[in-house]
């Protein structure tokens, strides 16, 4: 069944004034709803201005946009993904807040032009420069065109860090923690036009950065238990054995059906060996291993099928929508079948009801925690559901094949 996306508060003063009236109503509540849980604290508010200002963060966690305005105790309005303004709670909250649905990856030159009509109105307007929450408190890439928006605003821009939250809320996690979350505002800088990009962006990962391994960027964290649920998302291989797929969640136990490491998930997001020869490392050292092996790789999932079919992986049952226009389309519940030339979406008998070929994805990426979108030259995008599977291994999988059939780069 299709769904609508939410709609938004077009820039104007009335809306400016009414999306100032409810950060005044709501900001006590929500310091109060927040302590129990979620102690929130905040340094560095003498640097936003009164007026306009550009705030660019890095992106932890869902609730990173509405901790950083609660912060600020100011409208921010935030760049934020359709999906986003779709989710039931994030979704009321950012249009509530005035934020802008922008496409993923995408030019998108009406989001910019509403970005700017808020500045111009004295608000503050927010980007996330990743483009995406990250997995493990590690900043991502920046996105290209970051400085563009920077040179394109003019805007004393304010560089902010949100400390904390990738061990409160990770990405990967089904149950949130609890624990203190802090959100750092930066002294602000001002470019123009003549600034070259890298210096803007050199500039940018220095100040968006979090040392991972300074634990005075990180308070206490409790949980009620299950701490390893999800984790095999971001970790799709044993970071022992390399096996795909292998790592099974149990509460706080993370064990690998194939070589049997085991480790055990604590709340600063370490995992501690516990059996069949696991080595001790954090989440974040985890991913690194992985990534590099795979790297190194032929990034193909099944080596006997690729050689016998031509198959780099192929999924489990999910469903497939078209995400293109304001109603989203379903399309089927088939498989995903990745070649080396092309993505299938087959049937239960293997007969190919869709096939995309990967030279013409201009990128795949998660959404969310579950969703796995691809965005095609033509600009149709489709977006798939998967209910177990690791999405970030289907992305990076594509990604991979993409540019290994001769994709473009480009993926903004």
């Amino acid at each position: 069944m299709g769904s609508r996306r939410l709609q938004h508060r077009e820039p104007s003063g009335e809306n400016k004034l009414r999306v100032e009236r409810a950060v005044r109503v709501c900001w006590y509540p929500c310091i109060l709803g927040l302590e129990a849980t979620t102690p929130l604290r905040w340094s560095g508010r003498e640097h936003l201005p009164a007026g306009a200002a550009l705030i660019l963060s890095n992106h932890a966690s869902l609730f990173d946009p509405f901790f950083t305005i609660v912060a600020a105790r100011r409208p921010i309005h935030w760049l934020a993904t359709q999906a986003a303004m779709q989710d039931p709670i994030l979704g009321r909250v950012l249009f509530t807040f005035g934020s802008v649905p922008k496409k993923k990856f995408v030019a998108d030159a009406t989001a910019i032009r509403q970005l700017k009509k808020w500045a111009d109105l004295g608000g503050l307007v927010g980007s996330y420069p990743e483009g995406e929450r990250n997995w493990d408190g590690e900043l991502l890439p920046l996105v290209p065109g970051i400085e563009s928006l920077v040179r394109l605003l003019k805007l004393p821009v304010i560089p902010v860090q949100v400390l904390n939250a990738d061990r409160v809320m990770p990405r990967w996690a089904e149950r949130r923690r609890s624990g203190q979350v802090e959100v750092v505002f930066g002294e602000p800088r001002e470019f123009d036009r003549k600034t070259k990009p890298e210096l803007i962006r050199e500039w940018l990962v220095e100040k968006l950065t979090i040392d991972q391994l300074d634990e005075r960027n990180h308070f206490p964290v409790r949980s009620r238990g299950k701490l390893a649920a999800g984790l095999n998302n971001p970790l799709f291989r044993c970071p022992k054995c390399l096996a795909w797929d292998s790592l099974v969640a149990d509460d706080d136990l993370l064990r690998c059906r194939e070589c049997l490491a085991t480790w055990q998930i604590t709340t600063r997001n370490t995992m501690e060996a516990r059996g069949g020869g696991a080595q001790a490392m954090t989440i974040v050292e985890a991913r690194k291993q992985i990534r590099t092996r795979t790297e190194a790789e032929a990034f193909v999932v099944d080596e006997f099928q690729f050689q016998r079919a031509g198959v780099v992986a192929q999924s489990e049952p999910m469903h497939l929508l078209d995400v293109s226009g304001e109603l989203a389309k379903p399309l089927g519940e088939w498989r995903m079948q990745l070649t080396a030339s092309a993505l299938r979406f087959i049937d239960a008998v293997g007969k190919a009801k869709l096939e995309l070929p990967l030279a013409e994805i201009v990128n795949a990426n998660v959404e969310l925690r579950r969703r796995l979108t691809f965005r095609m030259k033509d600009h149709t995008t489709y977006e798939v559901a998967l209910p177990l599977e690791s999405p970030l291994k289907w992305a990076q999988l594509v990604e991979h094949w993409r540019l290994a059939a001769g994709a473009s780069t480009e993926s903004s």
